[in-house]
C-alpha cells in the first residue's frame, strides 16, 4: 500500500529545500517502479533515474518525457545505450572509459546528439561494508579522478556528446 499524499508531501518539502536554485528532483526508478507511484512522481515535475532497459521501459510507460530520464548505473549494454540514445533520453552517466567509447560508437551510428555525465570515483574510504562501498578506488564505480580529464576531452572532441555533469557516489 502507498500513500500519494505522503509521497507528495515529501517529494514537495525536498523540492522546497532547494529553494530558487536552478534543480531536478530524479526519481531512482530501482527504489519502486509500481507504475502508479511513478506517475505520483511525474506529475510533482519530478524525473527518473533508471539503470536499465527494463527501467527505461517502465519509465516511459508511466509518462516521463524523455529527456527528463537520467541513465546511471554500472554495466550498460550497447544495446541499453542505444535504446536509451534512440529513445532521447535527457543524461547519460558513464561509469567507465570502456563505456564512453560505446556511447560514443552508439552516438555516431545514430546521429544524434547525447548529454553526458561523468561519474568521478573520488577514491574516499567510508565506513561502511565493503560490498556496498562506491567511492573507493579499485572498485566497478565511477571513473578514477586521474582519468576525469581524459574522459572530459574525449568527450569534447566528439562531435555527438556533450559534457552536460559530473556525478559522485559515496
Amino acid at each position: 500500500v502507498y500513500n500519494a499524499a505522503a509521497i507528495r508531501n515529501r517529494y514537495r518539502a525536498l523540492d522546497r529545500a532547494f529553494g530558487t536554485l536552478p534543480h531536478r528532483i530524479c526519481f531512482a526508478v530501482k527504489a519502486n517502479g509500481n507504475l502508479a507511484v511513478l506517475r505520483v512522481l511525474r506529475d510533482l515535475g519530478a524525473g527518473a533515474d533508471i539503470v536499465s532497459a527494463g527501467e527505461l521501459a517502465r519509465a516511459l510507460a508511466a509518462g516521463f518525457a524523455p529527456e527528463r530520464i537520467v541513465f546511471s548505473g554500472v554495466g550498460k549494454t550497447a544495446d541499453e545505450l542505444a535504446q536509451a540514445v534512440r529513445a532521447g533520453v535527457g543524461h547519460i552517466n558513464v561509469e567507465s572509459s570502456e563505456e564512453l567509447e560505446v556511447l560514443a560508437a552508439v552516438a555516431t551510428r545514430e546521429a544524434v546528439p547525447v548529454s553526458v555525465g561523468i561519474r568521478v570515483n573520488p577514491d574516499v574510504t567510508t565506513d561502511t561494508h565493503p560490498y556496498i562501498s562506491t567511492g573507493k578506488s579499485g572498485i566497478k564505480f565511477g571513473i578514477p579522478t586521474d582519468q576525469v580529464r581524459d574522459a572530459a576531452e574525449q568527450i569534447a572532441r566528439h562531435p555527438q556528446l556533450a559534457l552536460t555533469g559530473i556525478a559522485m557516489h559515496l
